[in-house]
């Protein structure tokens, strides 16, 4: 079963008096998240990650498209109590202390009071709030209130839970701390829908990944899969000057060393004119590999960096 699957899923909003036009935030998304995995949804602001979380929890309603939540309908109200999530900006009942708030959001969530007492308990040590919770909300730093937005999110023990930037307010050590609790609702198999603009973060704990542009998905797979058909570097022994003289019209990168040369091929159609190249002029190849990209290159070449920066 898919945890969530969207359909063509498009959301196209309409200008005001300033500005007639329509605003594209979504163009025919079709993404498919499956059940058990940690799956991270990327996109530079204004991508398209807020709109989409916003339609998949039925808090707005598509253009055009569908989507589905564990099998039905995002509108289905029957999907709401297997769901758990955590906005970007966490706002508490800070007057509150921690475990009285986490006991009034369970009555709301329809927590059964026989179960409430343990469950906060299991969460407050999930979220490494157990020192804290007899503490006024109000007195909490910006990381503890995260942390127990993120515990008030699991508080229904749901099947699926998303998060929009949960990282964004914590220091490095919590940031290790979120990591080993996404790891821990991993092993207990809950899907984990992950929108962040911190690579590093998804780069080390995401199964799969999707990349979004101007509404628009642009890449998805996991990071293996996706860093495939990047640089591949030949490292050649022999050269000759006609050789040389035909690499500079293909664009390669070339390092001419004492030892040999090193080709460097931005991708895989560059590589191959390289190696035909290489063939014709009698160029000796002694060693070609495909670079590893990191999560950050995988993205800044999906969104064309280049673009984005001249918005």
């Amino acid at each position: 079963m898919a945890a969530i699957t969207t359909r063509n899923l498009s959301k196209t909003y309409g200008g005001g008096l300033r500005d007639p036009g329509d605003t594209v935030a979504l163009a025919g998304l079709d993404l498919e998240v499956h059940e058990g995995e940690v799956f991270g949804f990327l996109g530079p602001n204004g991508a398209g990650k807020t709109t989409t979380i916003n339609l998949l929890l039925n808090f707005t309603q598509p253009t055009a498209g569908e989507a589905f939540v564990l099998d039905r309908p995002v509108a289905d109200s029957q999907v709401r109590s297997r769901m758990g999530y955590m906005p970007e900006s966490v706002n508490l009942h800070d007057y509150y202390r921690g475990r009285k708030l986490l006991e009034f959001y369970a009555g709301l969530a329809g927590v059964a009071q026989e179960l409430r007492a343990e469950r906060i308990d299991r969460l407050l040590r999930l979220v490494n709030l157990e020192d804290a919770a007899d503490k006024r909300v109000s007195k909490y730093s910006k990381g503890m209130a995260q942390r127990m937005g993120l515990a008030q999110a699991l508080l229904g023990d749901p099947d699926l839970l998303i998060l929009d930037e949960p990282t964004a307010s914590l220091d490095p050590v919590g940031r290790k701390e979120f990591r080993d609790i996404l790891q821990e609702l991993k092993r207990q198999g809950k899907t984990v829908f992950i929108s962040s603009h911190i690579l590093s973060e998804v780069e080390s704990v995401c199964d799969r990944v999707a990349i979004v542009q101007k509404g628009v998905l642009k890449r998805i797979g996991t990071l293996q899969e996706l860093s495939t058909g990047g640089p591949t570097v030949f490292r050649v022994r022999t050269l000759p000057a006609p050789a040389i003289e035909a690499l500079a019209t293909l664009g390669a990168e070339l390092t001419i060393a004492r030892e040999g040369a090193t080709i460097r091929c931005a991708d895989e159609a560059m590589a191959q004119a390289v190696t035909q190249l290489l063939a014709q002029h009698g160029g000796q190849i002694v060693q070609a590999e495909s670079e590893t990209q990191s999560l950050e290159q995988i993205f800044l070449t999906a969104i064309d960096a280049k673009d984005e920066a001249r918005k």
